[in-house]
């Protein structure tokens, strides 16, 4: 029966001490609900900031995310930090409202670790939110329709236009101008140097064979000796004189490397264009000079005549 008593009494003594220590923590207990703007427009951010300050200090937990209705919208995670070692808790709620109206802010409870998990209810003041529309009885200013392009204190958009057209009408004068410059036909060295130069480009690209390589060689020599010689493409090497030397000897690097495969490697072609192309350059400066040499004949026998008188 004692022990009962005891027992009783006991429980009796704790559970007052609890109170006890509960009310003393809810009368040190400082809460704070704010929110950053009395009035906003529809789709603006804002702001609710809740605090705790306790005496003793301890952690305080807020929710992550806020019970609110339909118009409202939390936009961004909670943001919680400690200040004063634990005294004070701030909680910043980012909140965008989507209905025009005096728009309430449910209540938030926060649990109160340091004093037993007491929990406790902050409830932020109303939001005013106003339409982005303007009112219904008011009258919207309607403004002249404007031009694309405005004629201003500074027409750079005119100064553009007018050098764009004066480029363009230069450039268009310039190409009829230089394809109405009569250009005469080539001559045929000129051609044969153009050939090799391009032989010589696509080997070492890599995109002849040896074969097809020596082909368009012995085609260029054998063309250049048509229009220099009148010696017919298709004639063989016989019938050339004393001094188509260069000719023969650049034609038979020709026949040697593709019948009796003589030349290999990658160089041996280039080395062959080279031997045409000095075949070629030799020939046009004989042919020069003796073109020199004829027009100036008549001046030196008038000369003498002159002399002779």
């Amino acid at each position: 029966m004692r022990r009962a008593v005891r027992r009783g009494f006991g429980l009796v003594v704790w559970a007052a001490l609890a109170v006890a220590g509960g009310l003393a923590g809810q009368a040190a207990v400082d809460l704070e609900a704010t929110v950053e703007a009395d009035s906003v427009r529809v789709g603006e951010a804002f702001t609710v900031r809740l605090a705790v300050g306790q005496a003793r200090g301890g952690e305080v937990r807020f929710p992550a995310l806020m019970d609110l209705p339909e118009s409202l919208e939390q936009t961004a995670p909670v943001q919680i930090r400690s200040v004063d070692e634990g005294r004070r808790w701030e909680a910043e709620y980012s909140l965008v409202a989507w209905r025009a109206d005096t728009l309430a802010i449910p209540p938030v409870e926060v649990q109160l670790v340091g004093a037993g998990g007491v929990t406790r209810t902050l409830e932020p003041s109303a939001v005013v939110v106003s339409s982005v529309l303007p009112e219904a009885e008011g009258t919207l200013e309607l403004r002249d329709a404007r031009p694309f392009l405005r004629l201003g204190a500074s027409p750079w958009w005119i100064l553009a236009v007018l050098a764009a057209v004066a480029a363009l009408a230069w450039w268009t004068w310039g190409r009829r101008r230089h394809a109405a410059v009569p250009q005469g036909p080539l001559h045929p060295g000129e051609l044969a140097l153009r050939e090799f130069e391009r032989l010589r480009r696509v080997w070492v690209e890599r995109g002849l064979s040896g074969d097809r390589f020596y082909d368009g060689y012995e085609g260029a020599l054998r063309r250049y000796a048509d229009a220099t010689r009148g010696w017919a493409a298709s004639r063989e090497l016989v019938g050339l004189g004393d001094s188509d030397a260069g000719l023969i000897s650049a034609l038979r690097h020709s026949i040697m490397a593709r019948f009796a495969r003589l030349r290999t490697d990658r160089d041996g072609p280039i080395a062959d264009i080279e031997i045409g192309e000095a075949f070629v350059r030799s020939d046009m400066a004989d042919e020069t000079a003796a073109a020199e040499a004829t027009s100036g004949a008549p001046d030196a026998l008038s000369g003498a005549a002159e002399d002779a008188g």
